[in-house]
């Protein structure tokens, strides 16, 4: 009896282990580490997350993951910019505002949601602070946008008469404003990177 207690107890522990094994496995799997930036770890996880975040927040066509992870990368400087730049507050009420405008919340967390919303806020008004404010156009840039870019997806939509310029001229300066912060914010990232210490992992 003795023996047959101290086999059954043998067998326990080696399932056990057989199980904690397959667990480990299963959670390096699910949490493998993909990226390191500036000390922070970026999992496959994290890259489910963001494209669940994205996703409710109806900013994103289909990526794949390591498009993915080079915006958290991204997300993840900007972050550590921001710490190092003073009046950049956002109110719980402003993300509360944004979160109640979401239709389909996909079943994530409120608090990831939450999260999400708040970094976009941060950011918007980092870029405001320190790019948008000095940016200027010119009459120039505006009748070239109208005339390169709105006059033309104008017609592709069908629009007869196309609207003159005169009627669309804040929308365009607002479009060309739109375009120069994020030639801006291209440039300043990229600079960002080369400074930074960013390990990834395949």
């Amino acid at each position: 009896m003795s023996d047959l207690c101290t086999g059954l107890k043998l067998r326990a522990h080696r399932f056990l282990w057989i199980f904690l094994v397959a667990s480990a496995l299963h959670a390096e799997v699910i949490d493998r580490i993909l990226a390191v930036v500036q000390n922070r770890i970026i999992t496959l996880s994290d890259v489910r997350q963001e494209r669940s975040i994205q996703l409710a927040l109806a900013e994103t066509a289909t990526k794949d993951d390591a498009a993915i992870l080079e915006e958290l990368i991204d997300i993840y400087l900007i972050e550590a910019q921001i710490a190092q730049f003073p009046g950049i507050e956002v109110d719980e009420a402003d993300v509360e505002a944004e979160l109640n405008k979401i239709p389909d919340r996909k079943g994530i967390a409120v608090n990831d949601l939450r999260q999400g919303i708040r970094r976009r806020l941060e950011a918007s008004r980092y870029f405001d602070l320190r790019f948008r404010q000095f940016i200027n156009t010119s009459e120039v840039e505006i009748q070239k946008y109208y005339d390169e870019v709105f006059a033309p997806e104008a017609r592709r939509r069908g629009l007869d008469p196309i609207p003159p310029l005169q009627d669309v001229a804040r929308l365009a300066t607002n479009n060309v404003v739109e375009e120069k912060l994020a030639h801006e914010i291209e440039i300043w990232l990229a600079t960002v990177r080369q400074g930074s210490d960013i390990e990834t992992f395949d």
